[in-house]
């Protein structure tokens, strides 16, 4: 498990992440040797971000990017890793959901490694373990995330913001006249505030 988790011919590794980097991880986190050794002693067992075994990968994933956090959430040490002066997006953590999703794909590998003693191997289907069947071309695409595009959601939030802030001036200057030049001005300054988001 460790080395479907960590990248191998099936399975993608972490931006710039070594096995002798992940290695010294493990030594300095043993504890997920329990999450490595129920994954493979129950084959394509089913894993969600509740279960003992992907909070314990979560925690290793941490300690693989920074061996000194305390924390336990991918999520709280992207935020702790990106604030720090000279790191990319490259060199922070996956997402929880991209996390989740890797983990299913290195799951779906390592119960393929611990069935191939057995005569006739029967593995589920790798929907729901990280890969989607495209129905155009019939191949297998990687899931990266289930969560929306950043990009959207950022779009989202200006078209959100937009309106509560024309409906906040719209209300404050209908009494003094100059309800539009406010609203249009109210709009430019959102989008300009913004930018930087998208």
């Amino acid at each position: 498990m460790f080395h479907s988790f960590t990248g191998c011919d099936t399975t993608s590794a972490f931006f710039g992440k070594g096995k002798k980097s992940v290695w010294e991880a493990w030594n300095a986190y043993v504890e997920v040797t329990e999450a490595f050794n129920n994954l493979m002693n129950h084959p394509y067992m089913t894993v969600t971000v509740n279960c003992k075994e992907f909070q314990l990968l979560e925690r290793f994933t941490v300690i693989i990017y920074n061996k000194k956090s305390n924390l336990d959430s991918v999520n709280e040490a992207r935020r702790e890793l990106f604030s720090q002066k000279n790191r990319t997006m490259e060199n922070i953590p996956p997402t929880q959901e991209a996390l989740l999703q890797h983990t299913l794909r290195a799951v779906y590998q390592a119960g393929i490694w611990a069935t191939s003693d057995h005569c006739e191997q029967k593995p589920p289907t790798s929907e729901g373990f990280g890969w989607t069947l495209e129905s155009a071309t019939k191949t297998w695409r990687p899931v990266c995330s289930n969560l929306p595009v950043a990009s959207q959601a950022c779009s989202g939030l200006i078209k959100w913001l937009q309106k509560r802030h024309v409906h906040v001036w719209r209300t404050m200057l209908m009494q003094e006249g100059a309800v539009e030049v406010h609203i249009n001005f109210a709009a430019a300054h959102v989008r300009s505030s913004l930018a930087g988001l998208v």
